[in-house]
């Protein structure tokens, strides 16, 4: 042991123990973790490959994380290559395709870790990334089929964009920034949404030696992701939007915050213009006291109100005016404002675990997209894989990662108290803001979700370790001079 101790002179063993406690997760998973929505974005290869780009992008998602896995199933344009040459490649595990964010991820969090604490590197690196990788809920984003895993890295590489002076650096940071905000929607408001905070806290950039003019150049950076969606979108025919079915979502959270039902109160339906030009309005008064309880009911489940008020391709105009409606009504524009400061309170504290991660059916899109395009994951996860066979006991691991978080950060908070350290104080300020920024945007656009949260919430951690490592460190530095 102690010659194994002795051996971590340098940041680069840390990172391999980190890797090595990350993959050691698989034989607890024994494979790849699916929900139901990964069969929407393996459909979206299939979409591809079957009637082109244009028309394979979704209503209700990004198509660039299925752009992503249809590239990764050619080898990254490796396949196409070595064909004129004929030379066959079969497709790869999607584990690899997964190794792609994973080690951007695991590579840009020791750049991160490195610049943000000057000294004792190692250990800090060390410790944070153990616990990041063995104590978080990280390990189950790495190896879930979902985009999830890319929110980590518009922060860790913001990050990386706003903290070194070098030019390739900041290309690098620049590229995997946009490529990761194109992942999920979501991402498109939370990165413009969290640059601009940056920007406008001027103690945060100064504590962190962030200057205005890297700050605004981010800021400005956020707005290509949303010009490219925009654009795409425009290309095929689908108008200057971000998404065909942002609207269906907008209402589904009129439903669950209660603002839907205030409107149709404030404005009854022989009072309503709408009525006149939309009288499929008829229907949301019908239904006004039993309105959904959660923005996915409406979208996703079974019940009588998208259908007949338009469905996804009929109902935009309808949506869209009742939500514009609801924001020039000063009660319901106050509404609207304490229905996101209590979604975004609800989320901001789920730090869970295994959302939607339960046995799939071998007839759902899941099964018949891994099937088609990647015949030997499907045999081992609906063969032998632990979510299939339910063997997870998520319930456990949701305790440990409670009670961890809960530990490193009233820690964190003592240690701050006692040994003050503006810096170490901004660099746990700069990451919560950006789990606050994630959980707004989610918890407003789209659902309160575990999942939703989580995939940011083990940043905290990760970095409350450093600082307590760093702060212990450094403690026992001027003990030893102290005594000298």
């Amino acid at each position: 042991m102690k010659a194994f101790i002795l051996r971590l002179v340098n940041t680069e063993n840390a990172l391999r123990v980190a890797a090595l406690l990350l993959f050691m997760h698989l034989t607890i998973t024994d494979g790849l973790l699916c929900t139901t929505d990964t069969g929407a974005y393996l459909q979206t290869i299939s979409n591809i490959e079957s009637r082109g780009l244009a028309a394979a992008i979704p209503m209700d998602r990004s198509v660039f994380y299925g752009l992503f896995l249809w590239a990764g199933k050619h080898w990254f344009g490796l396949s196409p290559l070595l064909s004129v040459f004929g030379i066959t490649l079969n497709p790869p595990h999607v584990f690899i395709i997964l190794l792609v964010p994973c080690i951007l991820l695991l590579t840009g969090l020791l750049y991160w870790l490195e610049v943000g604490f000057k000294h004792h590197m190692t250990w800090i690196v060390l410790v944070s990334m153990t616990i990041a990788t063995g104590l978080t809920p990280l390990p189950w984003f790495v190896f879930q089929v979902m985009p999830d895993i890319f929110t980590s890295l518009v922060f860790v590489f913001s990050m990386l964009y706003l903290c070194y002076e070098s030019r390739s650096t900041k290309i690098l940071s620049a590229v995997v920034i946009v490529f990761s905000t194109l992942m999920h929607h979501s991402h498109l408001p939370l990165l413009t949404a969290f640059a601009a905070g940056i920007h406008c806290i001027k103690p945060l950039r100064s504590q962190l030696n962030f200057s205005t003019q890297q700050t605004k150049q981010l800021f400005v950076l956020s707005f290509l992701p949303w010009i490219i969606t925009l654009s795409l979108n425009l290309w095929a025919g689908n108008g200057f939007t971000p998404s065909k079915g942002s609207h269906v979502f907008l209402m589904g959270k009129l439903c669950e915050n209660g603002v839907l039902k205030a409107y149709l109160d404030e404005n009854p339906i022989d009072q309503n213009p709408l009525a006149q030009s939309h009288p499929e309005i008829a229907t949301f008064y019908q239904h006004k006291n039993n309105l959904p309880q959660h923005a996915w009911d409406f979208v996703w489940n079974d019940q009588p109100l998208l259908g007949p008020t338009g469905g996804w391709h009929h109902s935009k105009d309808l949506y869209l005016s009742i939500y514009a409606a609801t924001l020039t009504s000063p009660k319901l524009l106050l509404k609207h404002i304490e229905a996101a400061i209590k979604a975004t309170f609800q989320q901001v504290f789920l730090n869970h675990a295994g959302d939607g991660l339960e046995p799939l059916s071998k007839e759902g899109a899941v099964a018949t997209e891994l099937k088609k395009h990647f015949p030997d994951d499907y045999q081992g996860f609906f063969g032998h894989s632990a979510q299939q066979q339910s063997r997870i006991n998520f319930g456990t691991f949701n305790q440990v990662y409670d009670i961890v978080a809960a530990f490193l950060m009233l820690t964190c908070l003592l240690l701050l108290n006692k040994h003050p350290n503006p810096h170490y104080a901004w660099l746990l300020g700069v990451t919560t803001f950006f789990v606050i920024c994630n959980a707004f945007v989610t918890a407003n656009l789209a659902n309160v979700l575990s999942r939703l949260n989580a995939r940011t919430f083990w940043l905290i951690p990760l970095i409350c370790a450093g600082i307590i490592t760093a702060t212990l460190l450094n403690w026992r530095d001027n003990q030893r001079q102290s005594t000298r």
